[in-house]
């Protein structure tokens, strides 16, 4: 397995520093650490995915970075062609750079290295300009940024998964003390979204939007 000769996040970041400096070859296209760290993304989502990832990772590190390169095409949606699908292209941060104010200069980015390294040494810096491109979206949001708490709604099921690696369980959190009422079901366990990887959260969703029921609070599933 990746790392069982090491430490695993020592190798990552040697893998990613190796390819910083030398893209790998992969047929007639090159693996960059950009596209490395967005197949290790889409291998986090799913569990399931992990085998995937110790291969694409072990891979690499021996100079074949197909699977990595495979799974980056896949969350980008690029296509054999190397046309990509609309999701990428425009579509998601059409909704996206709506929910918040981005800055425009790129100075404001330069800012944040050191909190984001801190915070993840690996996916950090890859991140870092992520909202850049918000930034310098044409259409430019109109509310307020701040968070506003939610009153005299009806009841509100929100879900979080502990170990979510794209929406962080803490988000959720933040979320039900906006909302008066709320419930927050807590699935334990890893991927992305928990309808799909828990029987237990399944069955509770389903109690939800069919009957507008809601679990008992501080009710806990199990992945």
């Amino acid at each position: 397995m990746y790392g069982q000769s090491g430490d695993p996040a020592t190798k990552l970041n040697a893998l990613m520093t190796r390819l910083d400096t030398t893209p790998m070859r992969v047929g007639g296209r090159q693996l960059t650490r950009s596209l490395a760290l967005t197949g290790v993304l889409q291998t986090l989502y799913d569990q399931s995915l992990w085998t995937y990832l110790d291969q694409g990772l072990t891979g690499a590190d021996r100079g074949n970075g197909a699977i990595l390169l495979y799974f980056a095409d896949a969350y980008l949606q690029r296509h054999a062609d190397g046309t990509y699908g609309n999701l990428w292209n425009g579509a998601y941060d059409a909704s996206f750079c709506l929910d918040f104010y981005s800055p425009p200069d790129i100075a404001a980015y330069d800012a944040l290295g050191p909190s984001y390294t801190k915070a993840s040494p690996v996916f950090g810096p890859w991140s870092q300009y992520s909202n850049l491109q918000c930034g310098l979206w044409p259409v430019k949001v109109k509310a307020s940024p701040d968070p506003l708490p939610i009153k005299d709604a009806p009841p509100i099921l929100l879900v979080g998964g502990t170990n979510d690696p794209a929406t962080p369980y803490q988000d959720a959190m933040n979320v039900f003390h906006k909302v008066d009422g709320a419930v927050l079901l807590t699935r334990e366990g890893n991927g992305h979204v928990s309808y799909g990887s828990s029987e237990c959260s399944h069955t509770y969703e389903d109690d939800y939007l069919i009957n507008l029921t809601l679990p008992q609070p501080g009710t806990v599933c199990s992945t």
